[in-house]
């Protein structure tokens, strides 16, 4: 079928509209509409348009359009020599947006207990910045950005780095349905242009295009560009990363990109933080036995920080142990073996949560905790 180009009559009804709807930063509303001087059933032209048309979109997420020219005849001697376009013809996919995901129902984290550092980082939230949370794995950082999130009604959109986030996670790919091409926007970049809140795990394991590309939404000049197209960053983004300094795996973060977040450095929770995270998870608190469980996550922590093994205990490895007495009848001692020591693959590592573990062992057996 030969391809047609047809040209709109310019500063008509339809061009003015067309011109309208392209500089809307989001979606088309009827009030909006009204303001600008349109009517409603005017806006099915341009939905026509966008139905026929390869080169213009319009969608929940905006309108989109590219230049198209007619080819240019070339004629010398009364010859017809070549046929040069004066632009390519408009070939790419068209852009579908993700749906708006569900917001975080509070709720549903009654079992959340705000740390001491939750209401400075609401502060500062609020205050515009982006927030960084380091520290080791398990103690509550992703859940305290989770519970900020449903708490203010905002959308926050969840991404792990751990298996090497590159750029195209975070723009989208191109996809191919009913034979025709689309570019599938990740919900990364629909939080930047829509005011979403986007959080990411384990940022120390992106790749270094990822965090070039983060630092452009985070730094001047505040804008995401993706397949040919740019977007500005909403004001109501924030970006919460999370990481774990010095993790296997993992790479130092430019301190360029570290200095555009507020920082929040974390350590491993003493006793008493320790005790009130595991209750809130499901620990009874009227138990003897559950102060070998605390002691042992404490004991283990400071082998870590002591540099007696490199593993890091975690508050849900402990939790396992907890379930395992709870639902199984096992004695808390196997219980830790079985849910932190039989975790561990390093035969050094597991010789030194054995010395830990018979440390807190003796310790209560000779009644000194």
């Amino acid at each position: 079928m030969t391809a047609k180009t047809f040209r709109i009559k310019e500063k008509s009804k339809l061009d003015i509209l067309i011109d309208y709807v392209l500089s809307l930063d989001g979606g088309i509303t009827k009030k909006a509409l009204h303001e600008a001087g349109h009517h409603w059933h005017d806006i099915c032209a341009v939905y026509k348009l966008a139905e026929y048309a390869d080169n213009f979109s319009l969608g929940r997420g905006g309108a989109s359009y590219t230049e198209v020219m007619p080819n240019t005849t070339i004629i010398e001697s009364g010859e017809v020599i070549a046929q040069v376009p004066q632009q390519a013809q408009y070939d790419g996919p068209s852009v579908l947006w993700p749906e708006v995901p569900v917001i975080g129902d509070i709720e549903d984290m009654s079992w959340f207990r705000k740390p001491a550092w939750y209401d400075r980082m609401a502060v500062m939230v609020s205050a515009g910045k982006h927030i960084s949370l380091a520290g080791p794995p398990g103690i509550g950082k992703s859940s305290a950005v989770e519970y900020l999130a449903a708490e203010h009604g905002k959308v926050l959109v969840n991404i792990s780095a751990d298996a090497g986030l590159r750029r195209r996670d975070l723009t989208g790919n191109v996809e191919l349905v009913n034979s025709h091409t689309q570019f599938q926007v990740a919900q990364y970049l629909a939080a930047v242009k829509y005011g979403w809140w986007a959080k990411i795990d384990e940022v120390n394991a992106a790749e270094p295009d990822a965090l070039m590309y983060l630092n452009s939404q985070i730094a001047p000049p505040f804008s995401a560009s993706f397949y040919g197209r740019c977007v500005k960053v909403h004001p109501d983004f924030r970006l919460f990363v999370t990481y774990n300094p010095g993790l296997v795996g993992t790479k130092p973060l430019p301190p360029a990109f570290k200095d555009r977040f507020f920082p929040i450095k974390l350590d491993f929770p003493n006793e008493r933080q320790l005790r009130r995270m595991l209750e809130a998870n499901g620990m009874p608190s009227d138990k003897s036995w559950t102060d070998t469980i605390v002691k042992f996550g404490g004991a283990a922590w400071e082998a870590h920080k002591n540099g007696r093994m490199r593993y890091q205990i975690t508050p849900r490895r402990l939790m396992d142990a907890v379930d395992l007495v709870q639902l199984a009848g096992e004695d808390p001692i196997k219980a830790l073996a079985q849910a932190v020591i039989a975790a561990v693959d390093s035969h050094a590592e597991v010789n030194a949560l054995k010395n830990v573990l018979g440390e807190v062992k003796r310790a209560f057996e000779f009644g000194r905790l």
